[in-house]
């Protein structure tokens, strides 16, 4: 019924019948505007957002860089789709000398559904999600502290293979019996220790 990122994991809904499909696939296609669609995601991202809660409503299309990747482009551009993330600061992980974190954990929920949207969005407010290998940017916590905590989250760090994002949260209406559905995970192991090395860093 709808996809999510290579790598990211958490949640997806599959439908068992063609009726089931077709009236799933129509709340996803409108971002639940017309239904009761839920979609929160948690982001581990380098640094923090400048305030703790807040909208991104930022227009997507292709990277004329890179014909691949999705990027932030003028709402008048011709592929200019319509992307709104909204997101709030979970945890802060550690602390740069000037005293901002290292690192932070975001639940973010989608009001609209694009290609790399949240990813895209993070990147562009200055918060790259870890392990991003296409839109972020790849440092490391090192150069920020010393000492075994901080020798460990950049070992974990380093060590993990692919976006820090999650799908941790999925509530929709059942499309037979019109009954309220919520569905929610937490993250993976992989994620999880990663959560638990940063955790561990000196605040």
């Amino acid at each position: 019924v709808h996809r999510l990122d290579k790598d990211t994991s958490g949640v997806m809904v599959v439908a068992k019948t063609d009726k089931a499909h077709k009236k799933l696939s129509e709340a996803f296609a409108d971002h639940g505007e017309t239904g009761s669609l839920e979609r929160a995601y948690l982001a581990l991202v380098w640094g923090v957002p400048n305030q703790p809660n807040g909208t991104i409503n930022a227009h997507l299309g292709r990277s004329s860089k890179d014909r691949l990747k999705q990027a932030v482009v003028s709402e008048g551009r011709d592929d200019a789709r319509h992307a709104v993330t909204h997101f709030s600061v979970v945890e802060r992980f550690g602390q740069k000398p000037d005293g901002t974190a290292m690192a932070s954990l975001i639940e973010c929920r989608l009001e609209t559904g694009r290609t790399h949207q949240i990813r895209v969005h993070m990147a562009h407010i200055g918060a790259p999600v870890l392990g991003d290998q296409t839109y972020g940017k790849h440092r490391w916590l090192k150069a920020d502290g010393k000492g075994p905590a901080f020798e460990r989250a950049t070992a974990t760090a380093k060590a993990f293979e692919r976006q820090a994002l999650h799908a941790a949260i999925l509530g929709f209406e059942h499309p037979i019996t019109k009954e309220p559905l919520r569905f929610e995970r937490p993250p993976p192991a992989d994620m999880a220790d990663l959560i638990e090395a940063l955790r561990a860093m000196p605040q």
